[in-house]
């Protein structure tokens, strides 16, 4: 099969390219550093589940320990997978390690966005996506910012860059704060805050500040743009138990202010709230990305998912089940 930069992201390409991002757009490496482990006790527990469709890696953790791990679809336990929108929640907990005064005005560290949607919106807006933004999250649509992201081949007109495309976004009808609207742009936004905040590229950010700390196993990847920009509302890279551990930091941790906020109806079903970039899905804070991917986060139990769905979204509700059944 030969995949292409036009359709990598869906059905059947991405059942390869999901595990192959680097031999397809820009990346750099998020290195785990020198420090321990995160040791996983394996403790198998007969957990009679069935599968969910188009499956690239199961993992569920219990009080820390790891009782089921599967693999499909060629992937292996060393093997780098997209996360999509989880990457999303691996920025949220770096602004939290950052320490980010969420009342800073966005132009204050990215004044190129002086006179753009996002003028007037702060560090808050962008975490919890309340930002007025004239952007709508059409995945059908959504090809222009991919190219802007080196996600997809660029096309006459269309902007170079993520801070390109962000400059041309403009103000939505209402206030900054008076509405949850869900938008990739924001997040990428967020992550050159983070780097002009914390003063280095954001794959050593997280590194520093978070992948390292969380005693991850491998080095990630993180696709970025052609200026370098880094794609973290959708670019991440990591293994399925690194995944696991990432979920275990955030269960163990318990950071407050991730999953809260107020919801538009419908958003994502059995979601409760969004905060600092994380969900709240049936009582679970949540990192989710389209194309079926999910880290699920409660009392006891954590549970890793990695997909590779043909279509964006429409097999949540396996997931939600699955997730129920194995908490």
């Amino acid at each position: 099969m030969t995949v292409s930069l036009e359709d990598w992201q869906v059905g059947p390409g991405n059942r390869w390219a999901y595990q192959h991002v680097d031999e397809l757009v820009p990346t750099v490496v998020v290195s785990r550093g020198t420090g321990p482990v995160l040791e996983l006790a394996e403790r198998p527990l007969p957990l009679d589940v069935a599968d969910p469709p188009y499956l690239d890696g199961l993992a569920v953790l219990r009080d820390g320990a790891l009782v089921l791990e599967r693999y499909a679809n060629g992937m292996e336990a060393s093997t780098l997978h997209l996360s999509q929108s989880v990457g999303k929640s691996v920025l949220g907990l770096l602004v939290g390690a950052l320490r980010l005064d969420p009342a800073m005005a966005v132009t204050e560290l990215v004044p190129e966005l002086a006179g753009s949607g996002y003028d007037g919106a702060r560090v808050q807006h962008l975490l919890d996506m309340t930002a007025a933004i004239d952007f709508v999250e059409d995945y059908a649509d959504f090809w222009r910012y991919d190219a802007a992201c080196a996600w997809h081949p660029l096309a006459p007109g269309v902007p170079e860059t993520i801070l390109d495309f962000l400059r041309t976004i403009g103000p939505a009808a209402w206030a900054h704060g008076e509405r949850f609207h869900y938008a990739t742009p924001n997040t990428d936004l967020l992550g050159i805050v983070a780097e002009r905040a914390g003063g280095a590229p954001l794959a050593e950010l997280i590194a520093r500040e978070l992948w390292a700390p969380m005693g991850a196993e491998r080095d990630a990847l993180l696709t970025v743009d052609h200026a370098g920009t880094a794609a973290i509302g959708g670019g991440f890279c990591a293994t399925l138990r690194d995944y696991a551990r990432l979920g275990e930091h955030v269960r163990r941790s318990r950071t407050p202010g991730l999953g809260e906020g107020e919801l538009a109806r419908g958003v994502q079903p059995g979601a409760t709230g969004y905060g600092r970039q994380w969900w709240t899905i049936d009582g679970r804070l949540t990192a989710w990305g389209i194309h079926g991917q999910r880290i699920a986060v409660g009392e006891r139990t954590v549970v890793a998912i990695l997909s590779s769905w043909p279509e964006a979204e429409g097999l949540e509700a396996v997931h939600r089940a699955l997730v129920a059944e194995l908490s």
